[in-house]
């Protein structure tokens, strides 16, 4: 089916390869906020296209979800990415005899993130009944980005996200919701 309709193709690149796409809107209700970020993309069969994916047409999508057609074709449900992120971590950092220069502060882990990111509203936590009551932001990235857990052993303190220059703290990240995405709730970074 794919191939059927090439006068609908869109160039893309998939995590950097050269590809082909049909996009179109998804159908998540009738919120402005549903009609301007889901969205719909028919690969190749032989495309590599996963979940977790990134996708850029000129604009750029994480994949959510894939699964094949009876043509074998990958329909993909995609979110537009609304924001670039950039992902910190507090660290000490020291000079070439092992030796501690200054105080630990945070540092670039990772930039031009490209992310989406959602308010937390009354309405959201109605829809999504796990969020914190901390909980400011729900940011979906891919799981390559090297965000820790604020659990995680080796961080003497929770990672942060930077979102239009305001930091904020990783709370919790689910990687269960959307394979090779990470969802990650945010409070307001008091350190």
């Amino acid at each position: 089916m794919f191939h059927d309709f090439s006068h609908r193709h869109t160039p893309c690149t998939v995590n950097g390869l050269p590809e082909a796409v049909i996009l179109s809107r998804g159908s998540s209700g009738s919120s402005q906020f549903g009609r301007e970020s889901d969205y719909i993309g028919r690969f190749a069969p032989e495309s590599l296209v996963t979940p977790g994916a990134l996708i850029e047409t000129g604009e750029t999508f994480l994949v959510c979800s894939n699964r094949p057609t009876p043509e074998r074709d990958k329909y993909c449900g995609m979110v537009k990415t609304n924001m670039i992120v950039k992902v910190q971590r507090h660290s000490q950092r020291y000079n070439e005899n092992n030796n501690p220069i200054g105080d630990p502060e945070f540092q670039d882990v990772a930039t031009g993130v490209h992310a989406f990111v959602r308010y937390v509203t009354g309405q959201l936590r109605q829809e999504e009944p796990g969020l914190l009551p901390t909980s400011t932001h729900l940011v979906r990235m891919q799981n390559t980005v090297g965000v820790l857990r604020p659990n995680d052993p080796t961080l003497s303190k929770p990672d942060r996200i930077v979102l239009n220059g305001r930091p904020y703290q990783v709370d919790a990240i689910d990687d269960i919701q959307f394979p090779g995405l990470y969802q990650i709730q945010l409070s307001e970074d008091m350190r």
